[in-house]
Parts: C-alpha cells; structure tokens; sequence
C-alpha cells in the first residue's frame, strides 16, 4: 500500500472530479496525479528516496497539499515544519529528526542553516520521468509532531496503513465522503488541518485551500463555495460567533463541522448549533493515534461534558497505577489502542520508543468512562491540583466557573503553597462590561464545590494564552502570574 494510490484510483474512475479549488484554479483528480508525479520526480532528482524525511515548511496551497503525497509517493516520511517559525524552531526540528532536505519558500531567511531548497510552482507543469510509488504500507508516511514541540520536539512515526485506518475512522465515524467539499480553514502544518484535507482527498472529495482565519471570510467562503464539511479549532468558532448578526443558521450547507484541539465551553456549543450549524461534531484526538472519541451532533447537548463514544475500532480504557482497568464512573489514566496508533516515538534526540505494552498509548489524559460509554475528561495528570494531599481536577472547577454568566473563559491551574503544597489558581477572561469580582467568583464556586477546591488565587486576564491549535498553554499563564513551573 501507498497512500497516493487511492488518488490514482480516482484519477481512472472519476478524471475530471475536482480535487483541489484554490482561488479560480480548479485541479481535477487527473491533473492531481500528474502533479504529484512531477513533483516526487523533483524530489527523486534531490536523492529522496524510501527513508529519508522531508520537511514541508510552505505557506498553505494547493501544492503544499499536493506535496504531502508526493513525498508519499517516494516511500519517503514527511516532517511538518511551520514556515511561521522563528529560524531557531525551524532548525530545532530538522536537526532533531534528520530531515535529509526542507522544501522552504524563496523568502525564508532560515535557508543557509539547513538543508534546503527552495519550492518552486513551475515544478508543478514540467515534464519529467516519473518514478513507480514505493509500495510498503509499513513505511512511515509522517511524523507528527506533538504540539508544543518548539523547545524539545518530539513526534510520532505514523505509517501509510496507520494513516489510512484514521482515514476509515474519519470516514465511518464521521461521514467524510466523496461527494464532500471540504473547506481547509487551519493551516496545513497542524494535524488537523493535514490529515483532515489528506483524508478528503483519499476519499476522493473536493478540497478547497483556503487556510484563513478570518471570521467574516469563513462564512461567507462556506456560503459561496456551498462547503459541506470543515474543521475548525474552538477559538475560530467562538470568533465566528462574534462575527454573524444574521438571521438564522450562518452555514447552512454544512453537513459536518468538526472541532478538536480544546473544550468547547457550555453556552458556546449551544449557540455553535443554534447559530452556525447543528451539525457541530467533537472529535478528540492525538497526534500518535489519531481519532480516540467522537461526538456526534445529536449528542452534543444531551452528553456536553463528554467527548463522546470511542471511535471506529478504537478500544479505550480508563486504568489505575498498576493498569488494571477502572469501573465505570472512576477516575483513572486514560490509554487507547486501535490500528491506527502509532507505535514508534521520536524525541528530540533522534531517539525511538516503542509504544506501551499491548499497543496502548496513554496521552496523558485523566478520565472516567460513564455507564453509557461516553468518555468524560477530567484533566491532564501533570495539571492536577494536589492540596494537602488531595487530587484536584481542574475541569471541574473551570466547568463551574464557566456556568458564571460573567465568565467568558477561564483555566485553572496549581499555584504552590508551603503549608498544602499547592492551592487552585485560576485565570479568567470576563464578558463586555462585567462587573464580577474575585469574592463573587469565589462565591459562586463555594455554593457549587467544596470549599477546598475554590480559588484561592483569581486574576483576571484579557485573553488566556493558546498555540496555534487553540490550546491553552498553562505554563504561560502561571509565567505570567509569576508561579514556576514544576
């Protein structure tokens, strides 16, 4: 198996469907395949071959997409690198990972300290001889990269028949199909913007690059375009939300709106389904295992403080100390295992691991599974609260304060302490206008929590700090509020 295949396969069933729409430019599959030949033929010219990593560090266009199979095609394993990077993370990665050359654009200043070369559109329209895809489906096709990877970048080795059974998942679990017109609103560097359009295009939908963050943009482009699926982080849809004052449902002719990447807030997600589309589908994921649970639309509002059931051929378990697995309802190491886990970590040294024992992978996630078997995150270990002994799970306490009509988002966090080693800590972000002070937020936490799990630390903040995935990075709140990080 190579991936770039199934896009073979539709180049000889479907010639003229359009793969790709950027701008005015509509690419069938036909004219896509010619291009990826010509572009691992470039490559091939460069002496990549089966093995060695390739970095993408390219704005987001329909020849970047394109690339990704291309370098696919060759046997050869892709490595994302942000072209947004200061130079100092760019080189971080390819020297970590050994990348062998990075395709860059012609104003990358970082080109003299690696090895690179320089992406050129012309590539796309020339002649050459082609080579025969390498067909291994053991290969890896990607290394993804964790996120927050810029100090110590670590990734995971993920192969061509890994990557295709998150496909199946995305497609049984979702719905992806070939009639889809799927719109790349998040760049092509992070997992969900990458896998979700490399995914569209194995199932032989349409893909139109349009990598923006614009909030007016989005919509009017969804309308335009009659975009049936796309993938967008919570901070996008709370920004969407801010932009549409119109009447009704602003994208109508979305079939499937995906977000990953953080926790939508309670009255957010209810405004998501009244006000741009009912088809809003939580997809909670990693970049070593892909797709571990799904939300679906009808459940959005009966199960919200859950991220759904396990995907498509993916065993979850909630396990203790020892691993032995919890009942339903207990708190627990989350882990997971599925044919699309990978089994080979990266770190920043070069260095592999294997996977755990048995094939499972554990993200580092607390939670509890309910008698229905949805999954219920209730915090990250290393961010769990320890006061006098006691676990404290942040989720709970920032699910309380977010229910504060005042509170527009909030995180909550470990703040050290002599006598109880650590107390709550939260940062918040209030609405227009507010009036809430730090006592009231207390207050309203006391008559819904046990006292022990109120803040004693409340700051108020304009924006909590994210990366580009729509995170909240938490060492940069506690930076900010002067707390070290353990």
């Amino acid at each position: 198996m190579n991936l770039a295949s199934a896009l073979i396969t539709h180049a000889m069933s479907r010639p003229d469907h359009p793969a790709i729409e950027q701008g005015n430019v509509i690419t069938s599959y036909a004219q896509a395949v010619e291009i990826i030949g010509r572009l691992a033929a470039v490559l091939g010219e460069q002496g990549i071959k089966k093995g060695n990593r390739v970095g993408l560090c390219l704005s987001d266009t329909s020849a970047h997409l394109l690339l990704h199979y291309a370098v696919a095609w060759l046997g050869a394993t892709i490595v994302p690198i942000d072209f947004r990077w200061k130079a100092t993370e760019k080189v971080a990665v390819v020297k970590a990972f050994g990348c062998k050359i990075v395709l860059i654009e012609a104003d990358d200043e970082t080109a003299p300290l690696m090895p690179s070369l320089v992406f050129d559109p012309n590539w796309q329209n020339e002649e050459r001889p082609v080579p025969a895809p390498v067909d291994e489906a053991n290969l890896p096709i990607v290394l993804s990269l964790s996120s927050g990877t810029t100090g110590s970048p670590t990734g995971a080795m993920v192969t061509h028949e890994q990557l295709y059974e998150r496909f199946i998942s995305q497609w049984v679990g979702m719905g992806f199909n070939s009639s889809d017109r799927y719109l790349l609103a998040t760049p092509l560097y992070f997992g969900g913007g990458r896998s979700f359009a490399m995914s569209m295009l194995a199932a032989g939908a349409t893909v139109l690059v349009r990598a923006t963050d614009q909030r007016d943009e989005i919509i009017a482009i969804v309308n335009e375009r009659d975009i049936t699926a796309l993938f967008l982080v919570p901070t996008q849809l709370g920004r969407l939300l801010d932009a549409w004052d119109g009447n009704g449902i602003a994208m109508p002719s979305v079939r499937c709106l995906v977000t990953s990447g953080a926790a939508i807030q309670p009255d957010d997600r209810r405004r998501v389904i009244e006000r741009l589309t009912p088809n809003l589908t939580d997809y909670y994921a990693t970049s070593e295992g892909g797709g571990i649970a799904v939300l679906l639309p009808h459940e959005q509002l009966t199960f919200p403080d859950t991220v759904g059931r396990p995907a498509f051929r993916v065993e979850i378990q909630v396990v203790d100390d020892e691993d032995r697995p919890l009942r339903a309802g207990e708190v627990g190491r989350l882990r997971y295992r599925g044919p699309g886990v990978s089994t080979q970590l990266v770190d920043g040294q070069g260095r592999s691991t294997t996977a755990e024992e048995g094939g499972w992978f554990s993200p580092g996630d607390l939670a509890q599974i309910t008698p229905r078997g949805h999954v219920r995150l209730v915090g990250r270990i290393k961010d769990v609260v320890i006061r006098g002994g006691v676990n404290i799970y942040p989720v709970e306490v920032e699910s309380v304060l977010s229910g504060h009509p005042e509170v527009v988002e909030v995180c909550v966090f470990g703040m050290p302490d002599r006598d109880l080693g650590e107390v709550v800590a939260a940062a918040v972000v209030k609405r227009a206008g507010a009036t809430c002070s730090e006592d009231d937020l207390r207050a309203h936490v006391k008559e819904r929590l046990a006292s022990y799990k109120t803040p004693k630390l409340i700051t108020f903040v304009e924006a909590l700090p994210r990366n580009p995935s729509g995170k909240v990075v938490r060492t940069a709140l506690k930076a900010l509020l002067g707390v070290p990080d353990a």
